[in-house]
């Protein structure tokens, strides 16, 4: 959604990184309960699945929705700043 003067949101940033990490999340979120078991096992683990990347990248996907922001606190810059909602606090 643009702004009035025909310019992108100002927080289109936010909206990015509030979407990708989360997706993220729920997609390994995904895969580990579609590989079952075998999923969760660690990267130098016998018999782990793609060497354990997915496991790894599930610890990754976590952790990617608390640097460079917590979700919730994106959630309330996207609302005030491109919603125009009033503060939350």
């Amino acid at each position: 959604m643009a702004r009035p003067e025909g310019r992108p949101p100002r927080c289109r940033g936010s909206m990015w990184k509030l979407f990708a990490t989360e997706a993220a999340q729920r997609h390994s979120s995904d895969i580990l309960d579609i590989l079952g078991p075998e999923g969760v096992l660690a990267p130098d683990a016998a018999g782990a699945p793609a060497g354990g990347r997915f496991e790894e990248g599930f610890r990754a996907a976590v952790v990617g929705t608390i640097y460079g922001g917590t979700s919730e606190i994106l959630r309330e810059t996207i609302a005030e700043r491109h919603l125009r909602l009033p503060r939350n606090r």
